[in-house]
């Protein structure tokens, strides 16, 4: 098991290389996915230790599915939305103890926001 394994789902190439190195560079290990399709057989093959999903993903599965599902094959994973335009359904459809952050955004922002839904004991 990959014990600080991120998997980062965002369908917008650019801000996924960004966010991506700027995870790696703060001490994750990041295995990214472009589309719902491919979250879910991310997760299939090997749940991971946390996720940080957009939430518009284009056709197919949207962030919120992609976050019932890896919380379905590993409860109480730590997940942080990301959206520009899904404040308001994150307030209705998010998983508990999930937490957002709004685009666009810094990624130190991402990274505190992932701190806090793994909690002190676990960062």
């Amino acid at each position: 098991m990959d014990s600080d394994r991120v998997l980062l789902v965002e369908d917008d190439m650019i801000i996924s290389l960004e966010l991506h190195e700027f995870l790696q560079d703060s001490g994750f290990t990041v295995e990214a996915a472009y589309s719902g399709v491919g979250a879910l057989a991310s997760i299939g093959r090997n749940p991971p230790w946390a996720l940080v999903t957009d939430l518009d993903l284009g056709r197919g599965p949207d962030g919120f599915e992609v976050a019932r599902c890896a919380r379905t094959a590993r409860p109480g994973l730590p997940v942080v939305f990301i959206s520009g335009t899904m404040a308001a359904r994150f307030a209705r459809e998010g998983v508990s103890g999930s937490g957002f952050v709004a685009k666009p955004f810094r990624g130190r922002q991402i990274v505190e926001a992932l701190h806090r839904a793994i909690g002190p004991a676990l960062v």
